[in-house]
């Protein structure tokens, strides 16, 4: 069996010119449900692991059979405790297997799982911000992992809010012994699979987080696709080491429902890409040998000088890796072309890096890369089943979406709903993106940045802020974390930068002065040369919950400095 099906699109344009791409991959038919999933294996392989996690020097594992009865008695517990159908229940906490089992009791009860990121609850946390979400979700009930995160959202909830506060582990094992081994329990055909069953927020870096709501077959149907033009998914039991949060769409709804779908297993990664914990991460790895992994291209630079220092760890890394997955940017040409000498040192051929784009919004998937040997750049063919159109904005081409994995709009939001989802289905990103090769649609698509991002100069001219970055980036050899381009309404761009702490070979104030200078001479346009720069440390909220800066806070965080820069130009001319 080939590891990819073969990319085949076709093409049509429409009246109002966007042009629509669609994957001639026949789809499958989907799970209903994912406890559908949970239970299945629950019976055919109950001593199968489905996740581990770290106490203290060893790992607890987690069966299906264990996964199965913990969450079916809970949904039971809960149902018994006047959980109706399509009531919230907030889940706070890292992931653990309460966490877990509390979200997919919730959906199997019949109720909607709210997984929310513990950083809400934090000390430094915006309480207004919490506050305004819990008022909009009206819960019915909070589970938070430990008492310090309940006390905070009790606090939080509106007065006289009829939601309960559960707190922790002894909370789910109540619940979980409240209903006898003969008692009825809900089963997976009980749940609407066209009904919400889980609120995901967006990440926040075009603004407040707005709620996503999804349904059971948007989450199974998504999967399918996925399973559809990645066929070595269902050649072997996928084992994953990841950390990525469940409150967000690529680990709690990518990465659970793949393993979920196919019996697979799930390490909890403890270190939760903290870079400080590099060593926990790699020590994961190379017990627990995953056969997908999954990052964003900042995660397999840290990993790069282990792989390359350490034989052992490089065998056992890439030892079963069926493919690499990149995400949320595009991965540098060097780290791409090292880690593919890299695996192919252990395999004989180079692992398969793929990535693909999507958001929240689109299930998360919306583009897959399903073929070996692609650049770093490309972010695939539509998923089958998904309509994804270029529609002409700005001098770019926005990424529009349609399909059955797609969002109808935001849980109890109009009119932001209205402004990013069109009455006939598309879901406009407010990304860009383009045809690698127009005459071969099949090569796929890359990504162009974020046409919000852009902005025009004082004299009219428009700022391709995403090429800019991507072109600094580049020359800096990967010694530079992330880089914001502003200057609307001004002379020319500026640009703020954070050097890569884990890079080889600091770069420094004047490192940035020899970077700008060679970019300025190959770069001559007005809209394209950059006047100045500054070298900064990247500072609380300016980091999102991805790991990566939030443009809107940055520039609201560094306003002075902004003007500081244009006032040193001033000066100087």
């Amino acid at each position: 069996m080939s590891m990819f099906a073969t990319p085949a699109v076709d093409c049509r344009r429409e009246p109002d010119g966007v042009l629509v791409l669609r994957s001639r991959i026949p789809a499958g038919t989907a799970t209903p449900t994912v406890l559908h999933w949970l239970r299945r294996f629950g019976a055919e392989t109950p001593n199968a692991t489905f996740l581990t996690v770290a106490t203290g020097a060893d790992r607890t594992a987690w069966s299906y059979a264990q996964a199965w009865e913990n969450v079916s008695r809970v949904a039971a517990a809960l149902v018994q405790r006047g959980l109706r159908r399509g009531d919230r229940v907030v889940v706070l906490g890292p992931n653990s297997v309460e966490h877990m089992t509390m979200g997919l009791a919730t959906m199997l009860a019949g109720a909607v799982a709210v997984p929310v990121a513990p950083q809400y609850a934090g000390a430094s946390a915006d309480r207004g911000k919490l506050a305004d979400l819990l008022a909009l979700l009206e819960p019915a009930l909070v589970w938070a992992a430990d008492s310090a995160h309940a006390a905070v959202l009790a606090e939080a909830l509106p007065a006289g809010a009829p939601a309960r506060v559960l707190v922790g582990r002894p909370a789910v094992r109540e619940l979980r012994c409240a209903i006898p081994d003969d008692a009825a329990r809900p089963a997976p055909e009980d749940i609407d699979p066209t009904a919400p069953t889980k609120i995901l927020l967006t990440s926040g870096s075009t603004g407040r987080p707005k709620p996503v709501a999804y349904t059971q077959s948007m989450m199974t149907t998504n999967i399918r696709m996925t399973l559809d033009v990645w066929p070595f998914l269902t050649g072997h039991r996928p084992v994953l080491v990841d950390w990525l949060p469940w409150n967000h769409a690529f680990g709690g709804n990518a990465n659970v429902n793949l393993v979920l779908s196919q019996g697979g297993t799930l390490h909890i990664d403890e270190a939760a890409g903290r870079p400080d914990r590099l060593d926990v991460t790699i020590r994961n790895l190379r017990r627990h040998r995953p056969t997908f992994h999954g990052a964003v291209p900042a995660g397999f630079t840290a990993l790069l000088p282990a792989l390359e220092a350490d034989p052992d760890f490089r065998t056992a890394f890439f030892g079963r890796l069926d493919v690499m997955f990149s995400a949320g940017a595009a991965m540098h040409p060097s780290v791409f072309r090292r880690l593919s000498e890299l695996s192919a040192t252990v395999r004989g051929r180079p692992v398969p890096i793929v990535t693909g784009w999507g958001s929240t919004e689109v299930g998360p998937g919306a583009t897959m890369v399903h073929a070996p040997g692609v650049a770093p750049d490309c972010i695939g063919t539509p998923l089958p089943g998904v309509e994804i159109g270029l529609r002409p904005v700005a001098g770019k081409h926005e990424l529009l979406v349609r399909g059955p994995c797609v969002s109808g709009g935001y849980w109890r939001l109009p009119e932001q709903s209205r402004a990013a989802f069109t009455a006939d289905g598309w879901y406009r990103s407010g990304d860009a993106g383009e045809l690698i090769d127009p005459a071969r649609p099949e090569r796929g698509l890359r990504f162009a940045g974020r046409i919000a991002d852009d902005f025009k100069l004082a004299n009219g001219t428009w700022v391709d802020t995403s090429g800019i970055r991507a072109s600094l980036l580049t020359r800096s050899a990967g010694r530079l974390r992330d880089i914001v381009v502003f200057g609307a309404n001004r002379s020319a761009p500026c640009v703020l930068v954070w050097a890569d702490s884990r890079a080889t070979e600091p770069f420094g104030e004047d490192d940035l002065r020899l970077l700008l200078d060679a970019y300025n001479r190959a770069n001559t346009k007005p809209s394209t040369r950059v006047l100045d720069g500054a070298l900064l440390e990247p500072e609380g909220d300016e980091v999102g919950n991805k790991g990566q800066l939030v443009r809107s806070v940055v520039l609201e965080r560094r306003g002075q400095l902004v003007e500081q820069i244009y006032d040193r130009q001033r000066e100087r001319s």
